[in-house]
């Protein structure tokens, strides 16, 4: 009789286990997939520069990467999206401490943003610790950042810009206009001394020359001294003055009538940024510059996203910026549809972005061995047409890499950012032995 209680015990404990295990909630019941099924929001750890010199483009990013998640409801695969945004100030110390914060106490799923190549310096280690996946969807072209070892790592992916498919394209463009003699002047930090370096060399490689090159700070408020440097023998000055800096340049660079005979090639955009147009006006007719997204580029795509722009923010002007926040998160949700909204499965979501290949608002994206972005680089000018002020596209040049220019051996082995004085009035043959 006893055994014959301890059999029933058994059995009303077994089916009070079993009633248990079927009222957990989806999360507890399936582990990571039970999190997509439950319908809990999808965190996004958004980084963007919204003080200081870089502030106009990481605000310019931050609302096109919010545009494009309201175009479909914030929702994927019956999740809501979730963006918690910080400013990282353009700073590496705060960039870091800020992406410490998202992961540890708002525990987010992924991060995205950064447009400072330093920052991206301080935050990728980071990142490989703890094995969160990282989408740089701002304008970090850090060059080096998808294959040294420091940097590099399966949890990150850059959908945006690489600093050489800028730097390399105008090299070429501006050789293929006869130029022959150039001045650089590049703002004076990380990612202003590589892409110097890259456009020096890509034009040198080509038989031109660098007759000159001049470093203003980051953030440097007064132009005329290094516009006053500027060697009236050269027949072109290749400039990178990202944020505020460009829109001084573009200003102060008028006033120096004498200067107007030289051409000005602009790279990335940044003096004809779309936010330093109505400033800037007539005084950026004639500049010639490349980015990874221009207005003029005609698809579908991008139609749909200027009618939602202008829709939105009227009178405020199309950026660079704004296409890589745009065509960012068209990446990120691509890849979250693919694995239907289960951003816990960290394998699955990483290859669904490594399988990218996109027709976005700028141009079709497709991505490398190394998770780096395949895509189209534009050239275009700036015209007029009555008070308002577009982009006169001159070049496309497509299906632009990592090694659009030159071999991967060729790109491991230049010293990006280290050539200060080392390029000028270097020649081809010079600049071929010192590579050697």
């Amino acid at each position: 009789m006893a055994m014959q209680l301890s059999v029933r015990t058994l059995t009303v404990i077994a089916l009070a286990v079993l009633l248990a295990a079927c009222s957990q909630s989806p999360q507890q019941a399936q582990g990571p997939a039970g999190a997509a099924a439950s319908g809990k929001p999808i965190k996004i750890g958004l980084m963007e520069e919204l003080t200081g010199p870089l502030a106009q483009s990481g605000k310019d990013n931050q609302d096109a990467f919010n545009l494009y998640l309201d175009s479909i409801d914030r929702t994927v695969a019956g999740r809501p999206v979730e963006v918690v945004v910080t400013d990282i100030e353009g700073k590496p110390d705060v960039g870091l401490t800020k992406a410490k914060q998202l992961v540890e106490n708002d525990k987010v799923h992924l991060l995205a943003g950064i447009g400072s190549t330093a920052v991206c310096y301080a935050v990728t280690p980071y990142v490989k610790q703890v094995e969160v996946p990282f989408v740089v969807t701002g304008n970090c072209g850090a060059q080096d950042l998808t294959y040294n070892p420091k940097f590099a790592s399966p949890y990150l992916v850059r959908v945006t810009q690489v600093l050489s498919g800028i730097t390399d394209t105008m090299a070429d463009f501006v050789y293929q206009q006869g130029r022959r003699r150039v001045v650089t002047m590049g703002s004076d930090y990380a990612g202003g001394t590589q892409t110097i370096s890259g456009f020096q060399s890509a034009f040198i490689k080509r038989g031109g020359m660098i007759v000159q090159e001049l470093f203003p700070a980051l953030g440097t408020n007064d132009f005329g001294p290094f516009l006053a440097q500027v060697d009236q023998s050269a027949d072109a000055l290749v400039v990178f003055l990202p944020g505020t800096d460009g829109l001084r340049f573009g200003e102060q660079f008028a006033t120096y009538g004498a200067q107007r005979k030289q051409p000005v090639y602009d790279m990335f955009g940044t003096v004809v940024h779309g936010a330093n147009l109505p400033q800037l006006k007539d005084k950026a007719l004639g500049i010639v510059a490349n980015a990874v997204y221009s207005s003029a580029y005609d698809s579908p795509e991008n139609k749909r996203f200027l009618e939602m722009w202008n829709a939105k923010y009227p009178g405020r002007l199309p950026s660079y910026d704004m296409g890589n926040g745009y065509a960012g998160a068209q990446v990120i949700v691509a890849a979250l549809q693919k694995v239907n909204g289960n951003v816990e499965d960290k394998q699955a979501f990483l290859q669904a972005l490594y399988d990218t290949s996109l027709p976005t608002a700028k141009g079709p994206i497709k991505l490398d061995a190394n998770h780096d972005v395949i895509q189209n680089i534009y050239v275009y000018e700036i015209e007029r047409s009555g008070e308002q002020y577009s982009q006169k596209l001159l070049r496309t040049y497509e299906n632009v890499s990592i090694t659009w220019d030159r071999t991967m051996d060729e790109v491991q082995r230049f010293p990006w950012g280290e050539t200060k004085g080392k390029l000028v009035n270097v020649t081809k043959e010079q600049l071929e032995q010192a590579l050697r």
